[in-house]
This record gives C-alpha cells, sequence and structure tokens, in this order.
C-alpha cells in the first residue's frame, strides 16, 4: 500500500511539473508573438497577444489550486513540500512572464498610434537584441527545471548579469538618440517601458533557475523520486514543446 501512495504522489508531482513546462511553452510564445508583432508594426497579432493572456493566468491559477490540494491530500514531508513549493514558485514567475508579453504588445499598439515610425527601427534594434537573449535564458531554464540540472540551471542564473549589461547599455543609447532629437522623447520613454519588460522576463528566467535546487533534492532523497524525475526528462519535454510547434523563430525577430 504504501508503495502504491508514493507512486501516486510522484505521478501527482509528475503532472503538475508537466503542466509548468506547458505553461513555460505558452510564456515563451507569447513573448516572441509580442516582440514580432511590435517590430512589424501588426497591431492585430499585438491583439491577439492580449487575448491570450487569459490562458497564461489559467494555467497559473490551475496550477495553485492543484498544489493547495496536493498539501491538503498527502500533507507532504519537508522535501517533498519544498519542491511542491518550487513548482508553485515557478508558476508564479511564468505568470508574470505572460504579464510582460501582454505589457510589449499593448505598448506596441500605443506606439503604432503615434505615428512615429521613422526612428522606430534604430529604437528597435536593442529590443531584438534583448529579445533573443531573454527567451534564450527563458527556455534554457525551463529545460533545466525539466531535467533538474544543476549546471544547466547555475549558467542559465549567470546569464541575467549579461542581459543586465545589454539593458543599461540601450538605456545610455537611448539617452543619447532623445537628445539628439527631443521630438522623439515618447518613442523613446515607451521603448524603454519595452526593455524593462524583456530586463524582467530574465529576472523571471533566473528565479526559475535558483528552483532547480530545491528540486534536486527531492530526487536525492529516495530511489522513487528519481525515477519519477527520469520520466519528466521525456514526457514533461513533449509538453514544453506543445505550445512551440510553430513558433516565430529568431530569425524572424532579427
Amino acid at each position: 500500500m504504501e508503495g502504491h501512495t508514493v507512486r501516486t504522489f510522484d505521478g501527482d508531482i509528475l503532472n503538475l511539473r508537466m503542466r509548468v513546462l506547458a505553461m513555460g511553452g505558452l510564456g515563451i510564445d507569447q513573448i516572441q508573438r509580442a516582440v514580432l508583432a511590435l517590430v512589424r508594426g501588426d497591431d492585430e497579432a499585438a491583439r491577439e497577444v492580449i487575448g491570450r493572456a487569459a490562458q497564461v493566468t489559467g494555467y497559473g491559477q490551475s496550477i495553485e489550486e492543484e498544489i493547495i490540494g496536493l498539501i491538503a491530500r498527502r500533507q507532504p514531508v519537508a522535501s517533498d513540500l519544498r519542491a511542491i513549493l518550487a513548482i508553485g514558485r515557478v508558476a508564479t514567475d511564468l505568470e508574470r512572464v505572460g504579464n510582460a508579453a501582454r505589457k510589449i504588445a499593448r505598448l506596441s499598439i500605443e506606439l503604432n498610434s503615434s505615428g512615429e515610425r521613422s526612428p522606430l527601427p534604430h529604437l528597435y534594434n536593442d529590443v531584438r537584441k534583448m529579445s533573443r537573449l531573454a527567451v534564450s535564458m527563458l527556455r534554457d531554464a525551463l529545460d533545466a527545471f525539466d531535467r533538474v540540472d544543476l549546471a544547466s540551471a547555475a549558467a542559465t542564473a549567470e546569464r541575467d548579469l549579461e542581459l543586465d549589461g545589454e539593458f543599461q547599455l540601450a538605456l545610455r543609447e537611448l539617452v543619447t538618440y532623445v537628445m539628439e532629437d527631443p521630438r522623439h522623447l515618447k518613442t523613446t520613454v515607451h521603448t524603454v517601458f519595452l526593455l524593462k519588460a524583456l530586463e524582467r522576463v530574465g529576472d523571471h528566467a533566473r528565479s526559475i533557475a535558483a528552483s532547480v535546487p530545491r528540486l534536486a533534492r527531492r530526487e536525492d532523497a529516495g530511489a522513487a523520486g528519481a525515477e519519477a524525475g527520469a520520466g519528466v526528462a521525456t514526457l514533461a519535454s513533449l509538453a514544453l514543446a506543445d505550445h512551440q510547434r510553430e513558433p516565430p523563430t529568431e530569425s524572424r525577430l532579427g
């Protein structure tokens, strides 16, 4: 009976992790689509991103409800509880990634309505660069979460410094730009908000990477946990890919 209970609990953890990875795939897709809508000046695509934001929120709410129910039913021990709460924090970070995508889409519509099209391609070079880096970090953090890879998680967290550096460099370039032509102050301020949203995506990727050691401690606690983790490495990858069957490629954003 005890073995059956453990296997069932491991199955609950597996299901939670798969749902988080599916949510992550949707979050990555949302960021990519929002930036693509921005650089193309496509208001319809931006509105689609805003409309899909509820899906990300829905994932987060359902995962939270599952976690509360799981804790109430199983009354997990300390290592299991830390792992469950870590999964919940990842879902929270991904919900905020979805909020960042929605913000980018809304700013895109506002910028398009301003009619200031001529300077935007110059300003969006930094947006495209930071977008590629932020999405790469988020994908790598989710992969580390999927495989419970401590080395990959640590490497991903360290890359946040690179993204922060790009953000600071972009700010200096934007200050120089607006000082040379103050007529584009509003456009420049909106671009700063865009860059800040992408910088925050990197922060959330770092936070997701920081959850991996908590999962590793649970898997090290017993053979059953390790076997469950091996299943996740295969099955959860499918969940992560589910929302990325036809994502905007990085080359299309470059």
